[in-house]
């Protein structure tokens, strides 16, 4: 027998008591099945032109109207832009406040988040403090660890070499500066007790690009980048033994004493 409910009688439905213990006993007894599905749909690719946020029409004949969900996101990547250590809390709030209960459009803010993270390095403890309240309303671990893989997958990519040596070394310079972004942001997000054991892979990356063939400044940028990871990461406990032993090694065969200086301070916690 087939039940059939009007548009209008679905609010007092879903609200109803039978209704709600249902669906939680539906929930309980198919728990790992929904998991597997959240987790599927989490792995797909997001398409971040569906809201076409970056096209502009200049014929007002072929011009629509914008929905809500596009405008946030203009106005959400604008906040990010803007957002300063001394604006950065009320910019926060802001965008807690505003996204109410489009938690369809959280993965495609976590994915901007991360994205600006690897050009806005100084800017990392904000955008941490925002994914930390925008965990802390959506609750969606997996979505974060899904971003930091995919964001080092992206970054870590073999570069293809161009016949131009200038190109080769525009790219290997965009890919430091990314790691070192990606990094910082991660060292942030650990520190806030959001994520655990993720720091160390790109801790390692960073060793292996200073034991390759870098320029001075290339090498600088990397020693720049583990001083501000360990700081972060290692304030009140020591620094591990490996990664001891790996910088004192680096250390003994550079060249360039500015470096080994950073090294130094690295190594000495100053």
């Amino acid at each position: 027998m087939t039940i059939h409910f009007s548009v209008d009688s679905l609010r007092d439905l879903f609200l109803s008591e039978q209704y709600i213990s249902d669906k939680n006993e539906y929930k309980h007894t198919y728990s790992e099945n929904l998991s597997k599905v959240i987790h599927y749909l989490n792995s797909i690719e997001i398409n971040k032109n569906y809201y076409r946020t970056g096209i502009k029409i200049k014929n007002p004949r072929y011009k629509k109207k914008v929905s809500d969900d596009t405008q946030f996101i203009k106005s959400f990547k604008m906040s990010l832009n803007k957002m300063s250590s001394i604006n950065y809390t009320s910019i926060c709030s802001t965008i807690i406040t505003e996204i109410g209960t489009k938690k369809h459009l959280y993965p495609l803010l976590l994915q901007y988040i991360f994205e600006q993270s690897l050009l806005q390095h100084t800017y990392s403890k904000y955008y941490a403090e925002l994914v930390n309240m925008l965990h802390n309303k959506f609750n969606d671990l997996d979505l974060i660890n899904k971003n930091i893989d995919l964001s080092y997958q992206t970054i870590t990519k073999p570069v293809l070499q161009d016949s131009s040596e200038y190109s080769n070394l525009c790219s290997k310079n965009k890919q430091i500066d990314q790691l070192i972004g990606h990094s910082i942001f991660v060292s942030e997000l650990e520190m806030k007790g959001i994520i655990k054991n993720k720091i160390d892979v790109s801790i390692q990356s960073i060793l292996e690009q200073m034991n390759s063939e870098l320029s001075e400044d290339e090498l600088y940028k990397c020693v720049l980048c583990l001083h501000n990871i360990f700081k972060v990461i290692y304030n009140d406990k020591p620094i591990h033994q490996e990664y001891i032993d790996s910088l004192t090694s680096i250390k003994d065969k550079l060249k360039f004493m500015k470096i080994k200086f950073k090294i130094m301070d690295i190594l000495e916690r100053r």
